[in-house]
């Protein structure tokens, strides 16, 4: 859902003027220059100047990728995020008692069913945003994602700003956002693996109560049930084209230990990996409220 919209919200299709001056200041930020997208940050001081670079360059992009000198407790993370106002922790079926997941390959190990989704084995992870499956009134706004231990090969991680998915798409037919932004354009079904799951109905593009423009996607086709509207299958092939095919805007990041980056939930996939010696660890915190 969007909610009451001001006048001047460039996210009014009609409001022509305000949208180019919106749109013209984002592109103004590509085509993406990866160390200003970087900050390193000491282990036991986090210097003000570089976490105010960090969030400026979250502002600008929706995501920016952090560095430590040495390994970051979980303890450490919890810290950080709370440093720049993401508190607001959302736990899942696998999290701990910190909202953390712990996302590594468990597909071969029987007395778990983590193995049964994705992001917990080896293979590709698709183009998503996370807890795309939620209601709107409980969405995933940002979320962190921190490199204990990388894949001995592949594991990469490919991002894009959900906002120039957005212009893209208007660009080319303002149609195609009003269609994606109808309540009930996609409905995910109900999780077998929880009792209370329900079928959840939504749109693609939202805005929310901070006037914010949120996406929520999956290029997942099984079970994904998307509404019957003639516009529909040229929309998605338009799209897949664009965050399939489009390098301008894409960013390709290969975590490296002690490394990590945090998001207001951009589009983002992960291409399969191969372990070494220590298999390949990531953390992951999700949060309901966004940075900035």
């Amino acid at each position: 859902m969007s909610y009451n919209l001001p006048m001047n919200s460039p996210f009014i299709l009609e409001n022509h003027t305000e949208y180019k001056e919106w749109r013209d200041l984002k592109l103004s930020h590509y085509p993406i220059q990866k160390n200003k997208l970087i900050f390193k940050f000491d282990d036991n001081i986090i210097d003000e100047r570089v976490l105010n670079l960090f969030k400026s360059a979250i502002n600008d992009y929706n995501f920016a990728i952090y560095e430590f000198r040495s390994e970051v407790l979980d303890k450490k993370l919890l810290n950080f995020c709370a440093t720049l106002g993401l508190t607001n922790s959302v736990s899942n079926l696998f999290s701990d008692e910190d909202n953390i997941s712990n996302i590594t390959n468990q597909e071969e190990e029987k007395q778990t069913s983590k193995g049964e989704y994705i992001p917990y084995t080896n293979k590709q992870l698709n183009w998503h945003t996370d807890g795309y499956y939620y209601p709107i009134n409980s969405a995933i706004k940002s979320f962190l994602l921190h490199c204990v231990y990388p894949a001995k090969e592949g594991g990469e991680n490919l991002l894009m700003d959900h906002e120039i998915i957005y212009i893209h798409i208007r660009d080319h037919n303002p149609d195609f956002i009003d269609v994606l932004m109808q309540n009930n354009i996609m409905e995910i079904p109900n999780n077998k693996n929880l009792k209370e799951s329900k079928n959840i109905s939504g749109p693609v593009f939202y805005v929310d109560e901070k006037k914010f423009l949120n996406m929520r996607f999956t290029s997942r086709q099984k079970n994904i049930i998307w509404k019957k509207n003639d516009m529909i299958k040229k929309i998605k092939k338009f799209m897949y084209e664009f965050i399939n095919e489009d390098e301008k805007y894409l960013f390709k990041l290969q975590l490296k230990k002690n490394q990590g980056y945090i998001a207001n939930n951009v589009l983002h996939k992960r291409e399969n990996y191969i372990d070494g010696d220590k298999k390949r660890l990531l953390k992951r915190l999700r949060f309901s409220n966004r940075l900035g």
